[in-house]
């Protein structure tokens, strides 16, 4: 039996081989991407606040750092080589045209006004030089007595104008030399105009509008006086307004302008002070 239970378990059906799996491939997780660094964030500087604008300082512009008698004398000449730019040019051209144009009824105008009442009596005193220089004067040393350099600043500017319109003024009658309608010399131009138009140029610069209107209005009443006294034409006193609104614009036009053209002192690289000339189009 022993055999024949050997040979049946020989002859029975051999196991199953078993099949080995083919070993699936294992996926790695893919490798982290280096990130890229982020840019720091921008921070915009904080813009400085604008300062506020300070309506108390005059269209002239703040006062000089020094209006002492000194000062004030030291800038007269500078008055004068302020005078020429293309703005004067026009107004003492258009001052000349219009007298040219009035010329003709100089005669009319003057016998019209002869016969005035004495409304404008006042206007021979108004437009006299002491009076404006008495008014400038007293201007300057209640600013300097006070230690008021805005005070002090329009004493200087309306002394400084006088001088400027003075100096044209008379430079212009000894070069004419016309005869007023009395007779006497000299006429053209009419100091009581030129004198009264350069203290309104001025005061318009420094205290605007609001004091120009006055001021302007009795500076064309000063003028229109000296037609009632028989002393100047018409053609007198429209040139001269001209010569005094050039006067106060010289004095209270603080850059250096030469016919339209600023020219100012520069340092240069190196050592040495160069000229910088720039065209001016206002």
């Amino acid at each position: 039996m022993a055999p024949l239970l050997l040979v049946l378990l020989l002859a029975g059906d051999p196991p199953a081989e078993v099949k080995a799996e083919p070993a699936r491939d294992i996926q790695q997780p893919p490798a982290p991407q280096p990130q890229e660094a982020a840019p720091p964030p921008t921070t915009e500087e904080p813009k400085p606040p604008e300062p506020p604008k300070d309506k108390s300082v005059p269209p002239v512009g703040p006062p000089p750092p020094h209006t002492g008698v000194k000062a004030t004398l030291k800038a007269i000449p500078g008055d004068f080589a302020h005078l020429p730019s293309w703005r004067n040019t026009g107004i003492l051209a258009g001052g000349g045209a219009l007298a040219l144009a009035v010329h003709p009824v100089d005669d009319d105008v003057n016998a019209h006004f002869k016969g005035a009442n004495g409304f404008f009596a006042p206007g021979k005193v108004l437009g006299q030089g002491y009076v404006l220089v008495g008014i400038s004067l007293g201007t300057y040393a209640f600013g300097r007595a006070t230690d008021n350099r805005v005070v002090s600043h329009l004493g200087m500017d309306l002394l400084r104008s006088e001088a400027v319109s003075g100096a044209l003024t008379y430079a212009i009658k000894l070069s004419v030399r016309r005869k007023r309608p009395t007779g006497n010399c000299c006429s053209f131009p009419s100091g009581h105009a030129s004198g009264t138009f350069a203290f309104a140029s001025v005061l318009w610069r420094h205290l605007g509008w609001k004091a120009a209107v006055p001021t302007y209005t009795v500076a064309s009443y000063v003028a229109i006086s000296r037609l009632h006294e028989d002393v100047h034409w018409l053609s007198d006193v429209v040139f001269g307004s001209a010569v005094g609104i050039i006067s106060g614009r010289a004095v209270t036009h603080h850059d250096r302008h030469f016919y339209g053209m600023q020219i100012q002192p520069m340092p240069v690289p190196g050592g040495g002070v160069g000229v910088m000339v720039a065209r001016s189009f206002r």
